[in-house]
């Protein structure tokens, strides 16, 4: 055998010579295909092969039976479980157990290459765990042997070996290949006997183990190149800085974890991955909301008489994040307003949406305020709810499919789903690609071993399905445009291409994390288990990954390396990046710009101008006499509270009428829902026992008070998640059933023997309170008012906490005056009464025409002095009070 080896900064293929009697092996296709490019091939003699190390080892070793590759694999390992393991492990579909089937298969894959037949020094949960995988991994090999299948992962059986296909040749040259397995060790040896074996190597002569062909050790070259390491932060400083240097010419992109890299997502025509694949195409990014709306469906199904009706619950929460794509909303022609309509939706807490609910003219009413909007409001309500209902029309569709046949048929007729209109013109295929995944999903159950969906997914098939042709689609690989225009920036990965010779090049996303990588081979076994068994260590991982890194590095004339470190965010800088500045005397370049920069940049660019020059913000705004509708001021207890403490923000809401955009639904228990239950209960009860109460009866025992607190839960059903139905049933209910049969004793007690007028709940009222140019009208409804023949009563119900004041306001509303009735509020949850009555400086009348005086005479809505207001309020980007002095 003979070994080569070759300087970092030289050509490692500059001494080969396509002479028709060598097979070159490499490590890799990039570096196979740059040495044919460079071959002077002939068409009048036999030429060199050009080959990968994989590539040969399937040309040795040749299967006799069908290599089932991707899915494939899997599909048929998850019906290997047997069923005692299935509940063991709670598998309930296929997807519950992909990861563990890829590990399965690359891990007895790894055993195989490294002949390792019995593991040693297992612990006793190892122990166990690997007879359940011994047992799945009998049935799958009699699942193999019927179907006459081999998976991709264990086609390297040695007794396979034959060189036939390669006699006409007469040496085999292995190029920057650092690391041979065991397996691969033995083939090397086998050619031996036939062949003249040569090694092409870069790297020092004495890093490579010549006897067990792995690299040993890495020795750094004695010069270093135009080396510069620049710290940053974060992505965004990363981002600012990198676009920077990437002004000069001819810069090659690299990135430690390019799969995880936001720049391509973030400014796709300024780069693309690593991999230009399916996943990172419109196309995609559509099929992966729609799935996510599928894939939050909830189906129940409901019995009428002998009938029985099945319903899609839809989440509100998958269709927003749909709604705020731009390749979503481009699709089905969502605008600005429509956007807001559907946040009209949110507002109400909706957490789902059904088409009855759109059919039914529910959401119109929701959408219209209860009211009559113009008739251009109106129209645009109608055409957005059109686009709602097309949505949901399109996913009820797929959810319909039963198998892949339907699936890829439906998916692949345009009057369904116009794919051409998300085809981009960066990339030449990606059309194609998405019907070659189509056509693969489809082939599945043309395959000996597909017996039915059900057996994989269960009675649910649409959703598992979509997702099956989504893992076909998302590594596709497409071609881009050859138009310059539009060819972006790749960002490959640091161990593409470290042999090749670069000019200038940039290294990102550096940093203790990323650089060694985490170590992906810890299945089942630990780091101490994996060497004691003959494995591959994490030690010679991380030395093959430290020696691909700094090749490519000193394979580069110029070189930018950004080593992220942040002490905050627990990120700190790369061990081999702090190894090559401690070999080389090397120190951080300061970079452009800073993190504070990135910050200054954001701000600037949507202030138009510089931070630093910004004068001082005033603090009001002037007033408008368009501002108030014939001149009227129209005050509810919450706008006269609100307009109070903060002028500012009344104008933003009330007369501005902006209304903070909800990015996301709750999932939890919603004080705004339990109140309306709460409040129509108690309006129903008051309502029933109107006429009793007059008569001193307050006995409920006859009411069905449970049913009524049912039927308004029923009349909320879209707007309370399903997994708050029992708590809502078991814990809520009996909370405030009791509560609600004290509340009307406690009611019993306070008017004693009194005559009882009037008893009404939900009781509204309007009075002009200043009648001047500029009028204040109150208005309100209260939640109960009893009128006695001596005293008079305002009760307001609450599920949190109340505002004594609120009191006040209703009875000068209704009374004229503060004291002119008995004020108690009702906490539903704990079933108090809590008097209100004589509390120290209430809200008088006198004080109300004072402030609102004061308001009235004042040019501008002033914003408000206290500090503690402004926390949590939703208008805080928009006022910016507490920000007036920064830096």
């Amino acid at each position: 055998m003979k070994f080569t080896y070759v300087e970092y900064g030289k050509d490692i293929l500059k001494g080969l010579k396509n002479d028709g009697k060598s097979v070159f092996v490499f490590s890799d296709n990039s570096l196979k295909n740059n040495a044919e490019e460079r071959s002077e091939e002939s068409f009048f003699r036999r030429n060199s092969l050009y080959t990968t190390i994989s590539s040969m080892k399937e040309t040795l070793l040749p299967e006799k039976r069908l290599v089932i590759r991707e899915e494939k694999r899997t599909l048929l390992f998850y019906r290997a479980i047997p069923e005692d393991i299935k509940q063991k492990y709670n598998i309930n579909s296929y997807y519950d157990i992909i990861d563990l089937g890829e590990n399965f298969l690359k891990f007895y894959g790894e055993l195989r290459e490294h002949f390792t037949e019995d593991l040693k020094n297992l612990q006793k949960w190892q122990i166990e765990y690997l007879e359940d995988l011994e047992s799945i991994k009998g049935n799958y090999i009699r699942l193999l042997d019927k179907y006459k299948y081999i998976p991709q992962d264990w086609a390297n059986d040695l007794s396979n070996y034959s060189p036939y296909f390669f006699e006409k040749y007469e040496k085999f040259v292995f190029i920057d290949i650092p690391f041979f397995s065991p397996l691969e060790k033995k083939i090397v040896e086998k050619l031996s006997d036939n062949f003249e074996i040569e090694f092409l190597l870069q790297m020092a002569e004495g890093d490579f183990c010549e006897q067990e062909l792995k690299i040993k050790k890495f020795t750094f070259p004695e010069k270093s190149n135009n080396i510069e390491v620049i710290q940053v932060s974060d992505d965004m400083h990363q981002l600012v800085n990198l676009i920077d240097i990437m002004k000069e010419d001819s810069i090659e992109l690299f990135s430690q974890s390019p799969e995880n890299s936001i720049y391509p997502n973030f400014a796709p025509r300024i780069f693309t991955g690593h991999k230009n694949i399916l996943k990172n195409t419109n196309l995609y990014r559509f099929m992966e909301l729609q799935y996510e709306i599928l894939s939050g469906i909830t189906t129940k199904i409901y019995s009428y008489d002998k009938n029985q009706e099945k319903t899609l619950y839809f989440s509100t929460q998958t269709i927003l994040n749909a709604l705020e794509n731009r390749i979503f909303s481009d699709y089905y022609t969502i605008n600005q307003e429509d956007n807001y309509f559907f946040s009209k939706i949110i507002e109400n807490e909706y957490q789902y949406i059904t088409k009855k609910i759109i059919t039914d003219d529910e959401l119109l009413r929701v959408l219209m305020d209860r009211k009559k909007p113009s008739e251009e409001t109106e129209s645009k309500i109608f055409a957005f709810l059109g686009k709602l209902s097309k949505i949901i029309e399109d996913i009820c569709r797929i959810s319909e499919v039963s198998g892949a046949g339907e699936l890829i048929d439906l998916m692949g007729k345009e009057d369904f789903f116009r794919f051409s209109e998300l085809d981009e013109d960066i990339y030449v295929d990606s059309i194609n690609k998405y019907f070659e995944s189509l056509s693969e999903v489809k082939s599945l159950e043309m395959l000996d071993m597909h017996t039915c969906w059900e057996d994989y997914f269960g009675k649910s098939k649409a959703e598992p399905l979509y997702k099956l042709l989504l893992k076909y689609m998302q590594l596709k690989e497409v071609k881009l445009s050859p138009r310059n225009d539009l060819t972006p920036a790749k960002i490959k990965s640091a161990g593409d291409e470290s042999s090749f010779l670069k000019e200038k090049a940039v290294y990102i996303d550096v940093s203790g994390k990323t650089l060694p990588g985490k170590n992906t081979k810890n299945f089942l076994l630990t780091e101490v288990q994996r060497e004691e068994n003959g494995l591959l260590s994490s030690e010679e991982m991380r030395l093959k990954e430290k020696y691909r890194f700094f090749q490519s590095l000193f394979n580069c004339k110029r070189a930018w390396v950004f080593s992220m470190k942040n002490e905050e965010n627990d990120l700190d800088s790369s061990p081999f990046i702090e190894e090559l500045m401690l070999n080389y005397g090397l120190n951080i370049t300061k970079s452009k710009y800073e993190q504070r920069d990135v910050l200054s940049m954001a701000r600037s660019l949507f202030k138009g101008g510089s931070i630093a020059n910004r004068k001082p913000m005033e603090n009001s705004l002037p007033k408008c006499d368009s501002d108030f509708s014939e001149g009227i001021i129209k005050l509810g207890s919450y706008d006269y509270s609100l307009l109070t403490l903060c002028p500012y923000k009344y104008y933003l809401q009330n007369i501005a009428s902006l209304s903070r955009q909800i990015r996301e639904t709750e999932s939890k228990l919603s004080p705004r829902t339990i109140g309306i239950i709460i409040h129509e209960v108690m309006e129903e009860i008051a309502s029933q026992k109107k006429e009793e109460i007059k008569n001193k009866n307050f006995s409920l025992e006859h009411l069905d008070i449970e049913g009524i607190l049912r039927k308004s839960l029923s009349k909320r059903r879209l707007q309370i998640p399903f997994h708050l139905d029992n708590y809502y049933r078991e814990v809520m209910f009996p909370v405030f059933l009791q509560g609600i049969k004290g509340f009307y004793k406690n009611i019993e007690k306070t008017i004693g023997d009194q005559d009882i007028r009037s008893f009404a709940g939900e009781k509204s009222k309007k009075v002009k309170l200043i009648d001047e140019k500029l009028k204040v009208v109150l208005s309100g409804r209260i939640d109960l008012i009893i009128e006695g023949d001596r005293d008079n009563y305002i009760l307001d119900y609450k599920t949190g906490q109340g505002d004594p004041r609120q009191l006040d306001f209703y009875s000068i509303l209704y009374y004229g005056e503060e004291n002119k009735a008995k004020k108690y509020i009702f906490n539903a949850w704990d079933g108090k009464l809590e008097d209100y009555s004589d509390r120290k400086n209430p809200l008088t009348s006198d004080d109300m025409k004072e402030q609102l005086g004061e308001f009235i005479s004042h040019p501008s809505y002033k914003r408000t002095e206290k500090h503690s207001t402004c926390n949590g309020c939703e208008y805080q980007q928009v006022c910016r009070m507490r920000w007036e002095n920064e830096e």
